[in-house]
């Protein structure tokens, strides 16, 4: 229910930072994918659900949502330039693909905590 109230305020939050109903949903759309490849990956290391396993899968739909926000942002501005939605799409997804390896780096340390027992996480 807590992981459910915050993902509205933060959808609250980027409605008034975009002015729009529908940016906004395209940005949480990208959270069911992080919660899925979090489900997966605690599955097939069979970690438990623990107090650090909660904190790296937080850490994880943090990082996807920036990721999402920036991607969505910048495709926009593409939009606004050329006036084509696949070319802004496809300009947007070749041009921020460097951030995203730095975002998927980043994920994979999150992991770490995610896969630690409880009692051995040192931060």
């Amino acid at each position: 229910m807590g992981l459910g109230l915050a993902v509205v305020l933060v959808y609250m939050l980027i409605v008034i930072n975009f002015q729009s109903w529908l940016d906004p949903f395209i940005i949480i759309t990208a959270l069911p994918a992080a919660l899925t490849g979090i489900v997966l990956f605690l599955f097939l290391t069979h970690t438990t659900l623990s107090v650090p396993a909660l904190m790296g899968a937080l850490m994880c739909m943090g990082i996807a949502t920036a990721n999402s926000i920036l991607v969505v942002s910048f495709a926009k501005e593409r939009l606004r330039e050329h006036g084509d939605s696949v070319r802004a799409a496809t300009e947007s997804g070749a041009i921020r693909f460097r951030p995203r390896s730095t975002s998927f780096a980043s994920t994979f340390q999150c992991l770490k905590y995610m896969r630690a027992p409880s009692n051995l996480v040192k931060w």
